[in-house]
């Protein structure tokens, strides 16, 4: 199966996972943490693959924000401790702040390519923390030259 996957990252005979530095998006973490039968593995194998290139995984702290919101309306204590817990800076991962300066981006790509403002908001923080690549499983978001986007 990895090695499936690993082909998927090549586009165009280039590996477009070969930066230094990702931003992963929310919806990873939650097929990651809640199991997902699609794409769990594909996630995991991912993750794997980012890590044996030595590259730096970020994601914003909106996607703490993104996460917590089935378990605080299901009142599921222990996933929001999980969630909380591990999307956190670690070893693996750096969890950037949303400044104001983000916030202005988000908005700019906002008006340029009428993504959601979440999707602007995580965008705008993978360009101003200087990613290589956005990386997630929204085929929808739409954004120019300013930084490649992988989707599962």
């Amino acid at each position: 199966m990895l090695i499936i996957i690993l082909i998927t990252f090549v586009t165009n005979g280039t590996n477009i996972l070969k930066g230094k530095k990702s931003l992963l998006d929310t919806n990873l973490f939650i097929y990651l943490f809640e199991s997902h039968p699609d794409y769990q593995e594909k996630v995991a194998e991912l993750i794997q693959h980012l890590d044996s290139i030595r590259c730096e995984i970020i994601t914003s702290e909106l996607t703490l924000a993104e996460c917590l919101v089935k378990p605080f309306a299901d009142k599921d204590v222990g996933s929001q401790d999980h969630y909380e817990n591990n999307i956190k800076t670690s070893d693996f991962l750096k969890v950037m702040s949303v400044s104001r300066n983000t916030l202005i981006k988000a908005a700019e790509l906002r008006g340029l390519y009428k993504n959601k403002l979440p999707d602007s908001i995580h965008l705008a923080s993978a360009i101003e923390h200087n990613c290589d690549v956005f990386v997630g499983n929204d085929k929808r978001i739409k954004i120019g030259s300013e930084i490649n986007i992988f989707t599962l």
